[in-house]
């Protein structure tokens, strides 16, 4: 006969670690989550979105804009210049947080250490 009180407990000391997929499935929801938050407020895509509007309104007036706004810069038509400018630096931004995304700390340590130099016991 077995008594019910031999039986091991489940996440009491020395029982083991106990397994539970809803938990693990509620961690990895909660991750996916926590990266989509850090991704949302990533700065360089609001920097960028800023850059590709303001360039764009820029291009326009110098594409459209009349010939003394065109030429009032020493002759230079500097709405289409700055205007490319800033397109081109919106673009770079794109370009950056999607090369680089964001990560968040527990991520980046798990993926390539702490990046501290620790001693060794001594």
């Amino acid at each position: 006969m077995t008594d019910p009180t031999d039986q091991p407990i489940p996440g009491a000391p020395g029982s083991g670690p106990v397994e539970d997929p809803a938990i693990h499935q509620a961690e990895e929801a909660m991750t996916q989550r926590e990266a989509k938050a850090i991704s949302l407020f990533d700065l360089r895509k609001v920097i960028a979105g800023v850059f590709l509007v303001y360039g764009l309104v820029l291009l326009i007036l110098g594409i459209f804009g009349s010939h003394e706004d065109k030429t009032k810069a020493a002759g230079i038509n500097i709405n289409l210049w700055v205007g490319i400018a800033m397109l081109v630096l919106g673009l770079l931004f794109v370009a950056w947080s999607l090369w680089r995304p964001l990560v968040s700390e527990e991520e980046e340590a798990t993926r390539r250490g702490s990046g501290r130099l620790r001693r060794a016991p001594s």
